[in-house]
Parts: C-alpha cells; sequence; structure tokens
C-alpha cells in the first residue's frame, strides 16, 4: 500500500518498504513505504498549502463531507474490518467495537466545533489604560492551531485515527498522520476514503515508516505546530522534550499499571470474572486495561481462585477464518454480538510476546509464584496468573506488562491498597470494587490516576470525558471536552467601536 502524500499515493522515494505480516500465520500481506527525509519535506509542504484550503472550509460543508465518508466507510466495512483482523490478529468483536465509534467521533467533534465560534467579553469591566473600555468591542476567536501531527498506535489503531483525526479536521487544522508501522493498512484506507468524500489530500496525508526516523524527522520540524500521541512512556518524553524547545503543544496519551483493587466487602467472584475478562481482552494489549490486582488478603484466596477458574477456560489460539467471521458478524452492530470465544488471539508481534516472555521470567525471578500460563508460542502468550507478588516487586510498580498477565498483590488496610496504587510512576486509569459507595468515592479521590471507575473495571472510556492520564501517564486530553488541545485562542479589540 502506498503513502498518501499531497493529494497522491506514493511509493518512497528511495523505493524501500517494509512488509505488512500477519502476527498469526507469519504471513505478508502487503508492504508499505519505508519514507526518506524528502517523502516528509513533500508531505509537510503540502501540509501549508491544506491548512489554508481546509481551513477556509465551512463546517456545514465539513458536515457534509464526513456524512459522504461514513456511507463510503460502509460501502468498505468488511474489507477494512477483514485488514484489520489480518494485520492485527485481531477478532471481528474487535473490529466491530473500533469501527463502530468512528461516525459518532467525526460527528461529535464537529458538533463541539460548532459552539467554539468565539464570544464576546462584556464592556467596561475594568478602566484599561484610558479608562474607556465600555466602547471597545472585545472579542475572543479560535484558529486551528495549524498542521497536527497525529501518531497512531497499534493496539486500536481505528478508533484512535478517530479521537485524533476528527477533532482536529473538525477545528480546520491540516493533518499528518504516522500509521503503526506493524498495522497500518485499515487505518490508511479510512484516510483514502476521507479523500474520496472530499479532504483535501494536502489536508490529510500518511507518511510510513519506520517510527523512530519518521517521527522524529517530523517533530523536529517547527512546520509541525501540534503533536498527539498514544504510544510508550519513552517515545512520549522523548517528543515532549522536542517540542518544548518551540513551546509547541502536545497531548500524549502513554502508558499505565492501572491498579484494580478489591475490597473484603466487594462481590469478590463478580469482581473477579470481571478482572480476568478485562484483563485478557485482546490479549491484554489494552491501555488502560487493569494490571495490578491489589486484592484485600481476607479475600484474596477467593479472588484468586475464582481467577484461576476463568482464565483456565480460555486457550491460546484464534480462529483465522477471516472471510467465515465476516459472513458471521459483519452486519451486526457490536452491541448485537455475543461474549467472544474463549480463544486468545495473538500479540501485536513475536516480537512483543518475547518482551512479555522476559517480564513474567523477571517477576518469578524476583519470587512470586507462577499460578497458571506464562507460556509462550509464537506471538501467542498464554493466559497467565501470577500469585505471591510483593508489593515491592517492579511488576507491582512502574513494569507495565502489554498482554494477558495478571499479578495478584495482596493488602490490609485501605490505606495499603492507595499506597501501592499510588506507587506507581503511571497514573492512567484504575478501578475499586466495594459494595460501600462512600468507601469507593473516597478511594477513587485518593488513587492518582486521570481516571477511576467504582464497581467497573478501569477499562471504562467514552466520547465525553477528558480523557488523559497524570504522572508519566501522559499529558492532555482527549474527548469532546477537549477540542482546545487543537485551536489557538485569540483576542480581536476593535477599539471604540462602540462609543
Amino acid at each position: 500500500m502506498k503513502m498518501m502524500i499531497d493529494g497522491q499515493k506514493t511509493e518512497s522515494g528511495d523505493g524501500k518498504t517494509i512488509p505488512v505480516i500477519n502476527p498469526i500465520t507469519n504471513e505478508v500481506i502487503d508492504t508499505i513505504p519505508m519514507a526518506t527525509k524528502k517523502d516528509v519535506d513533500r508531505a509537510l509542504e503540502a501540509s501549508k498549502r491544506g491548512l489554508k484550503k481546509w481551513s477556509a472550509v465551512p463546517l456545514k460543508e465539513k458536515e457534509v463531507i464526513f456524512e459522504r465518508f461514513f456511507r463510503l466507510m460502509e460501502e468498505n466495512k468488511r474489507e477494512i474490518i477483514g485488514t484489520l483482523m489480518r494485520e492485527s490478529g485481531s477478532s471481528v468483536r474487535n473490529g466491530l467495537f473500533q469501527w463502530q465509534g468512528i461516525p459518532g467521533l467525526f460527528r461529535g467533534y464537529l458538533e463541539t466545533a460548532k459552539r467554539c465560534d468565539g464570544k464576546l467579553l462584556v464592556p467596561g469591566t475594568e478602566a484599561g489604560h484610558d479608562g474607556k473600555t465600555e466602547q471597545d468591542l472585545q472579542m475572543v476567536v479560535y484558529e486551528p492551531v495549524g498542521t497536527v501531527l497525529a501518531i497512531v498506535p497499534f493496539n486500536a489503531p481505528l478508533m484512535l485515527f478517530g479521537y485524533k483525526v476528527a477533532p482536529a479536521l473538525a477545528a480546520g487544522n491540516a493533518v499528518i498522520v504516522k500509521p503503526p508501522t506493524s498495522n497500518p493498512l485499515a487505518l490508511m484506507k479510512l484516510i483514502e476514503l476521507l479523500w474520496e468524500a472530499g479532504v483535501p489530500g494536502d489536508a490529510l496525508q500518511v507518511v510510513t515508516g519506520a517510527g523512530g526516523d519518521i517521527g522524529d524527522w517530523l517533530v523536529e520540524d517547527p512546520r509541525v505546530d501540534a503533536v498527539t500521541l498514544t504510544g510508550s512512556t519513552e517515545v512520549g518524553l522523548h517528543i515532549a522534550g522536542i517540542m518544548a524547545k518551540r513551546l509547541a503543544p502536545c497531548a500524549l496519551e502513554l502508558g499505565g499499571n492501572d491498579p484494580f483493587i478489591v475490597l473484603e466487602d466487594a462481590d469478590v467472584e463478580a469482581a473477579a470474572r470481571e478482572a480476568a475478562a478485562w484483563r485478557m481482552n485482546s490479549a491484554g494489549q489494552v491501555c488502560i486495561a487493569p494490571k495490578r490486582f491489589i486484592v484485600q488478603n481476607s479475600v484474596k484466596e477467593q479472588f484468586t481462585k475464582t481467577v484461576l477458574d476463568a482464565v483456565s477456560k480460555i486457550e491460546m489460539g484464534y480462529d483465522m477464518d477471516v472471510e467465515a467471521e465476516l459472513d458471521q458478524y459483519i452486519g451486526l452492530d457490536f452491541s448485537q454480538l455475543k461474549p467472544g470465544k474463549t480463544l486468545m488471539n495473538s500479540l501485536i508481534s513475536e516480537k512483543a510476546a518475547i518482551q512479555v516472555e522476559q517480564q513474567i521470567k523477571k517477576t518469578l525471578d524476583q519470587g512470586a509464584k507462577l499460578l497458571i500460563g506464562g507460556r509462550r508460542k509464537g506471538a501467542f502468550i498464554e493466559p497467565t496468573v501470577i500469585g505471591e507478588v510483593d508489593k515491592s516487586m517492579d511488576i507491582a510498580r512502574d513494569m507495565e506488562i502489554f498482554g494477558p498477565v495478571m499479578p495478584i498483590i495482596g493488602f490490609d488496610t485501605p490505606e495499603e491498597a492507595v499506597e501501592i496504587a499510588n506507587s506507581s510512576c503511571f497514573g492512567l486509569s484504575g478501578c475499586v470494587m466495594t459494595r460501600d459507595w462512600k468507601k469507593g468515592m473516597n478511594l477513587a479521590r485518593s488513587i492518582e490516576s486521570g481516571g477511576v471507575v467504582v464497581n467497573g473495571t478501569g477499562t471504562y472510556r467514552n466520547m465525553m470525558q477528558p480523557f488523559g492520564g497524570y504522572k508519566l501517564s501522559g499529558t492532555g486530553k482527549e474527548g469532546f471536552t477537549t477540542l482546545g488541545e487543537v485551536v489557538k485562542e485569540k483576542v480581536i479589540v476593535l477599539k471604540g467601536f462602540l462609543q
């Protein structure tokens, strides 16, 4: 598949490519260009033209373009979700979940943009330098921030494409998308459809290649006015350092080691089933999935037993008869799907699985006990539960495992649970399980994270909420309430206009 630069589908300047590999079968699905510095420069030059063009398009016309895009999405639904399944090793259920949110994101951000059309300041509220501010018309207007670089991760490329590209386009920005190298194809098809729907090819572009080189070339260039990234903390800190040198904004959703606290008064078995289901979802490759299971010692045995029972029913492997899956489910809405199979899909690559395997070994070497799972086969990791985890171990603090691994950490008092939860350098999401709502609220207020769910998993995100993390989990927010991340505020004064 080719890059999309300045309205044209193009190879890289030197013809080099990167294979896109099915992580389950190891088959090469397609290739993508490995962009050169000249390719990046061409995209940046085009984006300035695209910005002038797209920012001048009225919101009512943007609305028509977006609605046309949704119709094209529906016509190409099977191809896009099938492509996502093959390049990510994911299920049709996961594809439909991501798919169904995209129209809502584009419509919602456009409606938010309609309410971001400026405001008047009350005249005469202070004397001012000449004592005549009551005669002045003061207006606050909002302008696009400029060219936005959207760096999209592998684990939810369609959904996070929506959270990044929709607000940027709704606000009139030009956008350059850096898709995940491992599974860019479905996302790139969506951008093709946006072109077809009417978004100018110089206002929305795709540059592909190895993240380190491409990312640095883009981020270091002053023609990039803002960055929105979902990715690792290491990459986020690197980008933040570069952008800080020119005081350019960046919104960063980074790593997490999210606490799942179970108090002794909770419905322990329900909490355990919830914990297992959401930790194993997408093979554990979910940023806000629970990752540290902090359980009161008086109910830890019961919790562990129920978790082991749930996890023992999950097998490694995945039915990659994509066409049969699509035949059965493609016509359904995500809400109509029955609970997923008990088969564990693969991680995004064998390299990712090897990293998880090493993290499991490190935890066992530190004194923890393997209760179930732990083995790797290619890109698959068995559903894994680890007991006898001490709060001082890496896995209980700052080691995020992006895979199907459940460490169980005991505590005696609620204060100790909060201490363990807050001992991490991360603070993305969390949850508290208890029948006492007041106690749950108090613990939620004490946990240092961008979101906390009481009596539900921390894997909770809707379009309205300002989503983002504390500490090394990031800075900036995504959601309809945060369009300010991609606009600039300007004050215009008409001096003496009201006299």
